[in-house]
């Protein structure tokens, strides 16, 4: 469990290959926690630590969107309010039927859905802190991110991700780019991204650029009539200059590249 400051935790775990975060962030009034990672037992130091910090707090969990590694650990806080984005809960309940071997099995427990529903923004406040809530969709139709105004803490979900972001809503690359360029004009000094280490605004410059540039290669190549078997777009000439990319995002680039040529 990181700190990040006096009243913000972060928890991070592996699964599949790849990092996934949470977060915990402890008001005057309410605790947060921020997604619920990928089974319930992957939250059990987010459990030890509510259990020494809540006091006569109320416990609210956020998911960020639909997808399993950010939501199968809900039942460990079944008893709790769970908010999340109007679409995510009905995404939620096609991801359990759905046959992809991408997807996991529902841990055993079940998967307890949102309980707390909104549109574009909403909003908490107490004597510490005002805590919003945005949709910002892009990586999926159902993402939201977290925000601490007076601590200029982003906390990401899938929105913002390290070394790049991956594609999961169709026909939404300027839908993307324009989330991005929005969450830029917020005053942010720490970005907690749900993939990747805890960073500075430059990550969500980062994934704008990646986006903007990996479209604008692909459009070129599709126009000049490449096939889409015969891409050749090493990630090396889109990621972060000095980032080793691991086989992982290797193929979620392979995948993006795809993605982004059956849209242009």
């Amino acid at each position: 469990m990181e700190r990040l400051s006096d009243n913000v935790y972060v928890h991070s775990v592996q699964t599949h290959g790849y990092t996934v975060s949470c977060a915990v962030v402890v008001g005057s009034d309410r605790v947060f926690v921020f997604d619920t990672l990928d089974s319930p037992e992957a939250v059990h130091p987010v459990r030890e630590l509510l259990a020494k910090v809540t006091g006569p707090r109320r416990i609210t969990v956020v998911n960020s969107h639909h997808h399993w590694d950010h939501v199968y650990g809900n039942a460990a806080f079944a008893a709790y309010d769970i908010v999340a984005h109007r679409l995510c809960r009905r995404l939620i309940v096609s991801q359990s039927e759905s046959e992809s071997e991408k997807i996991p099995l529902p841990p055993k427990e079940g998967v307890p859905l949102p309980n707390v529903h909104f549109g574009d923004r909403l909003t908490y406040k107490d004597e510490s802190s005002t805590v919003h809530l945005l949709h910002t969709p892009g990586h999926s139709e159902d993402s939201i991110i977290m925000y601490i105004d007076e601590q200029e803490m982003l906390f990401a979900g899938d929105t913002v991700e390290w070394p790049f972001p991956s594609f999961a809503q169709r026909d939404a690359s300027d839908l993307y780019l324009r989330t991005l360029r929005q969450l830029n004009q917020l005053p942010v000094s720490i970005v907690v991204p749900g993939h990747g280490p805890v960073m500075g605004k430059e990550v969500i410059d980062n994934d704008q650029r990646y986006i903007e540039e990996l479209y604008d290669v692909v459009r070129t190549a599709k126009d000049s009539r490449v096939p889409r078997g015969e891409l050749h777009m090493p990630v090396e000439e889109f990621a972060p200059p000095g980032v080793e990319i691991d086989d992982v995002y290797r193929e979620q680039h392979r995948e993006n590249v795809e993605w982004a040529y059956d849209e242009v």
